[in-house]
């Protein structure tokens, strides 16, 4: 008897309800019960009553329910993996002889229960009941993670499938993700190509090689993450973000997960967000003692705008979140707009973009401003349209934190001129810049004293940058060098710190932006001052310190 025909027996549904819900079900596909309760035609339990009697499944009895046997939940989590179950009302209830018993609200669910039964080699008994029911009875079994999925079963119908011979892909992805939080990878690179398909991973802001691997195990792979971050298996023709989160090694890790369609097959990003290992602590970023006191007055400014600036990957989200740790958020409303949203902090209000609804940067900064905030974070300053709204924000009495993509802080009012800013808009609402840069710091386990040759000291000016800092900020020479161990993976580095040139932007530098229009001109009044130092100083003062290597502050200043 089909469910319809049950429906109307036992509830007096009419043949055309069920017809127009059928057509729904025609051109939405799902399930034909489903979409009754979304009509509000039945109940879930009437459902359940009528897939009871249709599929001659027994109703669970609540009444004469003992409750969880948890020897039958830990016996059964030895092949099971339970929280996956759960997330699929899938509930253990008890077990006589060979058979278990599942209760469920989704009998006709055949991938779940093929895996059951693969899994334990028996078959599996059902008793029906609604999903309130079953949600009560499993909640002691829930963790407190309830964002992180498992990396032991398929996830999907497809999956579920192949899951017999998807364990050497499962090891392999466990196993690669182990050894990136071992190596404290902040990002994980698949990269095909006709040949060798090559797994990268970004340590300390440095890429690595790791391994190859053919091709059938690649695609697998990239199968199964897509999987995990919920994106489509089956589209290879568009890029794709997703994000899933997970635990290796007791280790909680979020993951970024972004796909690219490449000429050769398709490569796939893995950012890796460490949430124990989460510090906004202002004064362990490497700003330098003399900083401090200017970047704290900086940020405790009523209005106008800071930015901070640098390219992809130095630390810039850092350096504004721990900006805005910095605030007394008891007493200052903030409001975040981002893109994405990677940190969740307690009392800021944080706002995802969503460029495909409209929901863009200026947008949002439109809509901010009615929620009266005192600081508004902008992730990122892309266009004109933000520029100019945020300049707005400024001016009307709020102080705006963003970033800019500039190689050093002077070029930061330049690039906004090009943008279409006008000059007194700019010299009315910047406040001042910040630049940035990440370098790796001297493995505490395997560095040791070196010295650097007269001509490395007079090329790059150190003995002069020791001389002018050192009294001001105790500075000792102590050059130092990393050898290279097993827990640096050999490259003599490990951890990053940044380096950064800071500015107010005072009187007399917006006299000079507006009457010269030159950078040159404009970078040699900030160097004049003794206050101004430049990336490649902040960084040779990190040389001298044996925190980091001048090689390191070549490579990014």
């Amino acid at each position: 008897m089909l469910l319809g025909e049950v429906l109307i027996r036992l509830f007096g549904l009419r043949q055309d309800d069920i017809n127009r819900s059928l057509d729904v079900q025609k051109e939405i596909g799902g399930y034909i019960g489903q979409i009754l309760i979304n009509s509000g035609l039945i109940n879930e339990y009437q459902l359940i009553s009528a897939l009871s009697e249709q599929l001659n499944i027994p109703l669970f009895d609540n009444e004469t329910f003992k409750g969880l046997d948890s020897d039958l939940i830990n016996d059964l989590s030895e092949r099971l993996n339970i929280d996956y179950l759960l997330k699929h009302s899938f509930l253990p209830i008890s077990r006589q002889n060979s058979h278990a018993t599942f209760l469920t609200n989704d009998p006709l669910n055949g991938y779940i229960i093929d895996y059951i039964t693969m899994s334990l080699g028996s078959r599996v008994r059902l008793a029906l009941a609604t999903e309130q029911t079953i949600a009560e009875l499993s909640r002691p079994l829930k963790s407190d993670d309830r964002d992180v999925v498992s990396l032991l079963v398929g996830d999907s119908p497809e999956a579920l499938k192949e899951m017999a011979s998807e364990a050497p892909v499962i090891k392999f992805l466990n196993n690669l993700l182990s050894t990136a939080v071992d190596l404290r990878a902040s990002d994980i690179h698949l990269e095909p190509s006709e040949g060798v398909n090559r797994i990268k991973m970004r340590i300390d802001g440095v890429l690595h090689e790791n391994e190859s691997i053919n091709e059938k195990l690649y695609l697998a792979v990239v199968s199964r993450i897509k999987l995990l971050a919920g994106l489509d298996i089956a589209e290879k023709r568009l890029p794709q973000d997703g994000k899933f989160s997970t635990k290796i090694a007791s280790t909680l890790i979020d993951l970024r997960v972004s796909t690219i369609p490449f000429a050769v097959g398709e490569g796939v990003v893995m950012r890796l967000l460490y949430r124990a290992r989460l510090t906004f602590d202002i004064t362990r970023l490497g700003i330098e003692r003399d900083v401090v006191p200017l970047i704290t007055e900086l940020i405790n400014m009523p209005y106008g705008i800071l930015l901070v600036t640098g390219p992809t990957g130095s630390g810039k989200t850092t350096t504004l979140y721990s900006m805005l740790s910095s605030i007394d958020r008891k007493e200052k409303k903030i409001i975040t707009v981002e893109d994405p949203v990677e940190y969740k902090l307690e009392g800021v209000n944080q706002i995802q973009v969503k460029g495909e609804i409209g929901l863009s940067f200026a947008a949002s900064l439109r809509s901010i401003l009615r929620h009266d905030p005192d600081v508004i974070m902008v992730g990122e300053i892309r266009d004109p349209e933000t520029a100019e709204v945020a300049v707005q924000s400024a001016l009307t009495g709020h102080l705006v934190l963003s970033t800019l993509h500039t190689n050093d802080a002077p070029s930061c009012l330049f690039r906004l001129v090009e943008m279409g800013l006008e000059d007194y808009l700019l010299n009315a609402s910047i406040i001042g810049v910040i630049a940035q840069r990440i370098v790796r710091k001297n493995c505490d386990n395997c560095s040791s004293v070196v010295d650097l040759s007269p001509t490395l000291l007079n090329k790059y000016a150190i003995t002069e940058t020791y001389e002018m800092y050192k009294d001001v900020l105790g500075l000792t020479i102590g050059f130092r060098r990393g050898a290279g161990c097993r827990k640096c993976a050999g490259t003599g580095y490990r951890g990053m710190i940044a380096i950064y040139e800071v500015f107010k932007y005072t009187d007399d530098l917006k006299e000079t932006f507006l009457n010269d229009h030159s950078l040159e001109v404009f970078k040699r009044q900030l160097i004049n001052r003794h206050t101004f130092r430049t990336l490649r100083q902040d960084g040779i003062i990190k040389v001298i310190s044996g925190i980091t290597t001048i090689e390191e502050v070549l490579r990014v200043s």
